[in-house]
């Protein structure tokens, strides 16, 4: 079965990106974490910060 062979040649290099050592592991798992914690804290500012009706500014006539 030659496509057997192929998806496992194709796999393999796929596999060996994401054997990740334990401290690569955790400091991809902080980068998550901090990331989440920057959308919550950006979505709670923005809920609390409701904007007004938009005016625009009068027309001046050209001098």
């Amino acid at each position: 079965m030659k496509w057997k062979e192929t998806a496992s040649a194709l796999g393999l290099p796929v596999k060996a990106c994401f054997d990740l050592t334990l401290a690569e592991r955790r400091f991809l798992l902080g980068l998550l974490l901090l990331f989440c914690l920057g959308v919550g804290a950006r979505w709670i500012h923005q809920r609390s910060d409701r904007p007004g009706p938009y005016t625009p500014p009068q027309e001046q006539p050209a001098p």
